[in-house]
């Protein structure tokens, strides 16, 4: 199966959202609103098939322009790289460092942004992958870091090499996994942001995440059919995908319920606990 990023369907899912906000003037007392993000096509055989999952970078901008703001609380350690010992592990720390590095980047987080890239280098160093994420890549980071624009570019090519190298090695588990991680790390940066239940702009695009979820388990459920109920990683976007998939019976004008929001965020901050070592 080839696992391509489509940016034209990710401009699509990003103007949706936004014309989402556009009218969300008819917000119910109970109601929660937010962003959409990325998609991703693979191939079976003769069929093409499109999936929707998340790239850090492309949620990161729709994140800060909808008037989220930068924790660094929240971010993960990086000195407890060393921490992920196994091959599944160190794939699930590259996503989620990955996730940390675009964070740091789009708010112009510059000792962060190297700090994360280096860390994610040594993690792709012994995944194997370091080739197109390695010397070059970093001082590309380090000659642009008060250009926001370059790094936002900067953070998708990367993310994007990673993405071409496993697929073209045919390591399709790893890269779900880094996938996997890498969208509950930016879902727990997001539903963990202050007042986020108040912006609209961001809760719209939150409950669109609902389409990437869903998704992402049809892709998985496709790849790894014979592991959707023994991996704990797949189980958690198994679980996820059922608590979004409430939200289809809402109201025409109801998003997303305080109620459902607490659910989501519950699982989201459970799940990326189970993904992290150390503290």
């Amino acid at each position: 199966m080839r696992f391509v990023i489509s940016i034209l369907i990710i401009l699509l899912s990003f103007s949706s959202c936004q014309r989402e906000n556009e009218n969300e003037n008819k917000s119910v007392k109970d109601e929660l609103v937010v962003p959409k993000n990325e998609e991703v096509t693979g191939e079976l055989g003769e069929a093409k098939i499109v999936y929707r999952v998340p790239t850090p970078i492309e949620f990161f901008m729709f994140y800060r322009n909808a008037g989220g703001y930068y924790n660094p609380g929240l971010l993960l350690n990086t000195s407890n790289a060393s921490k992920y010992l196994s091959m599944k592990e160190k794939a699930l720390a590259f996503g989620m460092y990955a996730s940390d590095l675009a964070y740091s980047a789009v708010f112009s987080q510059n000792q962060q942004t190297i700090s994360y890239f280096e860390t994610g280098k040594l993690l792709a160093e012994e995944l194997g992958f370091a080739e197109g994420y390695g010397e070059e890549l970093m001082q590309r980071f380090k000659n642009n870091l008060n250009n926001v624009d370059s790094l936002y570019h900067l953070s998708a090519d990367s993310y994007w090499n990673v993405f071409k190298f496993l697929e073209d090695q045919d390591r399709t588990t790893l890269l779900s996994y880094i996938t996997v991680a890498g969208w509950i790390e930016s879902l727990y940066l997001a539903y963990n942001a202050k007042d986020v239940h108040e912006v609209g702009a961001l809760m719209s695009c939150l409950a669109d995440q609902r389409y990437v979820i869903e998704n992402l388990n049809a892709y998985l459920s496709e790849m790894h059919k014979n592991e959707m109920d023994k991996d704990e990683v797949f189980i958690m976007v198994r679980k996820l995908n059922a608590y979004y998939a409430e939200l289809y019976d809402n109201p025409d004008d109801v998003i997303m319920t305080k109620t459902e929001f607490d659910s989501i965020k519950s699982l989201v901050d459970r799940s990326r606990a189970l993904l992290v070592k150390g503290s």
